[in-house]
């Protein structure tokens, strides 16, 4: 066995080949699944949307958790909340459509005619007098805590959740020279995939797999140059150096756009590849940002979101759409290129011979994110 080890935030970690991976009923099992959504996306914080998707007041998007539907929306006070899509009345869904512009500045049920104001608080109940249990103050919209971190919307469904700052202690500050809040989306793309959502994030975290599977990018980016510099709960991260001075990640490794904002010295020379466990991968380059919503569909399917985010100026500049679109050309190919073999992966840990398989010391980093999904269940290591 290979016992190297190396450090990460003042910590010794092995690195040693064999590790076994999680059982293969991890990937299937209904029951594992239902643990997931409820100890894990009912309890942690997850991404929702960007800020800018909500631009104005009444502007609202629609998000789904596992079986939860939940509308974001702008109040009036120009803040993001997130209310559950049911009336408090007797459990109609509130709205369908999945973004818009609530042109009343209320949001009223479909069926008899509760209103809501966007903050929640019922302010309308026909023919419903107050007494007897009834309450106008007591049938607001149950709600989601919200927060906002560089522009990304994060919503958390459990009923005391452990603070933002703590789940994302790594993230904070990281980032700032990027100012990703004033960055734009330029380009999304949804992807509709035959896997399980833990598989996205291991492709993610590794790059064992870059020489066969993505050879534009092993140009780009040697594999050997890969690093690890943050590995705390439930975000893990790290980043990998750029061949070309000045270049990016892009069909002819030129740079899409001027250094975003801030961005100087060794970063401008670097990729970083951060999962925010469990439902967002976040690529900064030294030009724009790439970044990855994942939504489970169950077990064996996930809807993943692919947004660039880029300066506005970028984006409005008739010369900034050939830098956009070789970046978007080039990561599509490299996603389309990863989603083929974690479908694979999916069908294969379905086989009755395969029980556990290996980890390579390349690939520590997997391992800690089976730890956190255990940890999280509550489940013992498996010998």
């Amino acid at each position: 066995m290979d016992k190297r080890q190396f450090k990460k935030r003042g910590v010794d970690y092995p690195i040693i080949d064999g590790v076994r991976t999680l059982p293969g009923k991890y990937y299937h099992d209904q029951d594992i699944y239902q643990e997931e959504v409820d100890k894990i996306f009912y309890k942690f914080w997850i991404y929702a949307c960007r800020a800018e998707e909500l631009a104005a007041v009444g502007d609202y998007k629609l998000i789904q958790v596992a079986d939860e539907s939940l509308i974001l929306v702008r109040d009036k006070s120009n803040d993001i909340r997130a209310l559950f899509n049911v009336c408090s009345h007797r459990g109609t869904q509130l709205c369908a459509e999945p973004a818009g512009n609530f042109k009343s500045k209320s949001i009223q049920c479909p069926y008899h005619a509760w209103t809501y104001g966007l903050d929640g608080k019922l302010i309308a109940a026909p023919q419903m007098q107050e007494g007897n249990g009834f309450l106008k103050s007591e049938c607001g919209l149950p709600q989601a805590s919200v927060q906002i971190w560089e522009g990304f919307v994060f919503i958390n469904l459990d009923k005391n959740p452990v603070a933002f700052s703590v789940q994302m202690e790594a993230l904070m500050g990281k980032f700032k020279d990027w100012k990703m809040d004033e960055l734009r989306i330029a380009h999304h793309i949804r992807y509709e995939l035959n896997c399980n959502w833990k598989l996205i994030l291991q492709n993610y975290q590794e790059c064992y797999h870059c020489p066969g599977v993505h050879p534009l990018l092993t140009e780009l980016t040697p594999v050997q140059s890969a690093q690890h510099d943050a590995s705390s709960g439930a975000v893990i991260g790290g980043y990998m150096d750029l061949t070309k001075e000045r270049g990016s990640m892009t069909m002819d490794g030129s740079a899409a756009a001027p250094p975003v904002c801030n961005v100087s010295g060794a970063d401008l020379q670097r990729i970083y590849y951060y999962s925010v466990f469990p439902s967002m991968l976040l690529t900064p380059h030294p030009d724009f940002v790439l970044f990855h919503h994942i939504i489970p569909m169950g077990p064996g399917k996930i809807i993943n979101d692919c947004y660039w985010l880029f300066r506005p100026e970028v984006i409005s500049d008739p010369k900034g759409q050939a830098g956009i679109k070789s970046a978007v050309d080039f990561w599509d190919l490299t996603n389309k290129q990863d989603w083929m073999v974690c479908e694979q992966m999916q069908i294969g840990t379905m086989s009755r011979r395969f029980t556990r398989g290996y980890y390579s010391g390349r690939e520590d980093i997997l391992h800690r994110l089976d730890v956190e999904v255990l940890k999280a269940l509550g489940h013992d290591q498996p010998g």
